[in-house]
């Protein structure tokens, strides 16, 4: 089926399959197309059709809703991590159980409606509208199918098979604002306005491709006035989430990235593989610090943070925050005492500044969609 809809099929021929397979009628939901499918056609009453349109959209809400009795099985169709319908197929008359090649008949009709969806998207609202439904859908996870996401990129005339590079730009005030087509033309790149003015691309890796990549692309955007950042360049498609995530990360933390980026894009790489290792390094650093700074109406953090930017110099801490050196001494020593970790010797200001990167990546990832 999935096939069939690269080939030009749409959502009543992908019905029409699964309904001829399996000897039932079968509707395919997705609100945001309109109407149900249903084959054959007229097969299903007004009120089960209404039944089916409201199951689909308790399932799309995350709502654990019991399968309607008028429907056999149903499977949803999903888009990455977001479920935007189901496909469902009808009870016969004194059915109790249904077996496991109905569900697998589901599985392939959603996985060629998710197919088709996107195609019609494409087809209805333009090249932007399908490039930037292509990246908030790899944003929000990696593709469940890695060879149709492939095939989608090579419709919109991009070759991610040897990977890419992300980036991502953020407009700042004064920053102009890019002509995405022309960009994208330039660059091959498939980029797209994801919201708020904040663009999002990958741009392939390969031999064939203009000179500087994805250099080229952040260089021209920066010059236009907006904070980008670029991914480390991810070499298998299957980890062009985790580039996009990468690069949304670095733009999230700015002014905290200055100067230590490769420490930095280090530690993302730890955030993408195993999240909790992340979250247990700034326990065992920093973590009693806010605490502490929440319960006491403390600055400990800050002046932790302030120190260790201006590498480790009371006197300069003292006049960045306007406060007297003793005060800066005094909350230094507290924060040994709290943290268990010395600001003032080596192994404790690198834990702590550690400590400090990952509280700061895990926040602006948390940010993030």
């Amino acid at each position: 089926m999935v096939s069939g809809v690269v080939a030009g099929d749409d959502l009543d021929q992908v019905a029409a399959s699964a309904a001829r397979a399996l000897a039932r009628p079968v509707a395919i939901s997705i609100p945001t197309l309109g109407e149900p499918v249903v084959s054959p056609s007229g097969a299903i009453t007004d009120d089960d059709i209404r039944t089916i349109v409201a199951h689909a959209a308790a399932v799309i809400r995350g709502e654990a809703a019991a399968t309607p009795a008028v429907l056999a099985d149903a499977v949803e169709v999903r888009r990455g991590d977001e479920v935007v319908g189901i496909v469902a197929a009808t009870r016969h008359a004194g059915e109790d159980e249904v077996g496991a090649e109905l569900r697998a008949w589901l599985e392939a009709g959603a996985a060629a409606a998710a197919v088709a969806a996107m195609m019609r998207d494409a087809q209805e609202g333009g090249l932007e509208r399908s490039r930037r439904a292509m990246l908030q859908s790899l944003r929000a996870g990696p593709p469940a199918d890695i060879r149709l996401f492939l095939d989608h990129a090579g419709r919109l005339g991009f070759d991610f098979s040897a990977g890419a590079v992300a980036i991502c730009a953020e407009p700042r005030i004064s920053a102009g604002t890019p002509e995405l087509e022309d960009l994208a033309a330039r660059h091959r790149a498939l980029i797209a306005d994801v919201g708020g003015g904040r663009l999002c691309g990958l741009v392939p890796l390969g031999s064939s491709l203009p000179r500087g990549g994805a250099d080229a692309l952040a260089a021209e955007l920066s010059d236009l006035g907006m904070h980008v950042a670029t991914s480390t360049p991810h070499r298998e498609p299957a980890g062009l989430h985790d580039a996009l995530r990468e690069a949304e990360v670095l733009v999230e933390l700015d002014v905290a990235v200055a100067g230590q980026e490769e420490t930095y894009r280090l530690l993302i790489g730890v955030l993408l593989r195993d999240q909790e290792q992340l979250e247990e390094l700034r326990t065992r650093t920093i973590a009693p610090l806010t605490v502490y700074d929440a319960e006491h109406d403390t600055d400990l953090l800050a002046t932790l943070q302030t120190f260790l930017a201006h590498h480790g110099s009371t006197t300069d801490t003292a006049e960045a925050m306007s406060l007297h050196r003793h005060t800066v001494g005094y909350r230094l020593a507290r924060v040994h005492e709290v943290s268990g970790l010395s600001p003032y010797e080596s192994d404790g200001r690198e834990r702590l500044g550690l400590g400090l990167k990952a509280h700061h990546i895990l926040d602006a990832n948390q940010r993030l969609p």
